[in-house]
């Protein structure tokens, strides 16, 4: 993790000397260079673009985007529209940034964050079926992460009072029988899938007909790795 602090830490010395160095080139010089931006075409296709980006994050060795990835993406609309090929719904935790997690960048994930990873509400299914519906992600993906303060505090049975008290309970639902924290947070994990399945007709449907495929998958603060459920 020490390595990977640096690097990271490096990485906006690494940016600047690269845009020094590309400022010199034309903007269609940049564009003729740039690599491809992630559009996988496929729900397989979309789960290996997360896995590998995960493997590169989770090794130390994220991708860096340097001037000419930028020049595309910038210069390709996205003022005007996003295209963001996966869905991810995570945890408000600070500490998981899917983006991040997953080495991808601006424009690539659509993010819905709520504590415990749920999706109970209304609003916030909503917003899942946003991510489908208008934009075309091509997976769902329902994240979950060790050390999770919410399942946790589900798993002890605690009463935490206030709004804090309902995501508690929405938790409490999916986790019972759970035998460890790991346990648990896997068993919410599940719960939050099957209870999209049923509350998301829209969703439930897609899937269906192939076009997202929604998974469950665990993130492990300690190791950066995530693994699909």
């Amino acid at each position: 993790m020490t390595s990977r602090r640096r690097f990271l830490a490096a990485l906006p010395v690494v940016a600047l000397t690269v845009a020094a160095c590309s400022s010199r080139h034309s903007a269609e010089e940049i564009r003729q260079s740039a690599g491809p931006l992630p559009r996988p075409q496929t729900p397989e296709d979309a789960i290996k673009v997360l896995a590998d980006g995960n493997a590169r994050f989770a090794g130390g060795t994220p991708q860096i985007r340097d001037t000419a990835d930028i020049e595309i993406i910038w210069s390709s609309g996205i003022d005007q529209k996003q295209e963001p090929f996966a869905t991810v719904l995570g945890c408000a935790d600070s500490r998981l940034a899917p983006e991040i997690i997953f080495d991808q960048f601006v424009g690539d994930i659509f993010v819905v964050r709520e504590a415990g990873n749920i999706a109970a509400s209304p609003t916030n299914l909503g917003s899942l079926e946003y991510g489908q519906a208008v934009l075309k992600s091509k997976v769902l993906v329902v994240l979950g992460h060790s050390d999770c303060g919410a399942v946790n505090a589900a798993y002890k049975d605690s009463a935490p009072g206030a709004n804090i008290q309902s995501i508690i309970d929405v938790i409490r639902q999916g986790i019972v029988g759970a035998t460890s924290l790991e346990d648990a947070i896997v068993r919410n994990v599940r719960a939050v899938k099957d209870g999209i399945r049923r509350d998301s007709t829209l969703l439930r449907e897609a899937e269906q007909a192939g076009d997202v495929t929604i998974v469950g998958a665990y993130y492990d603060i300690k190791t950066a790795s995530v693994r699909f459920l």
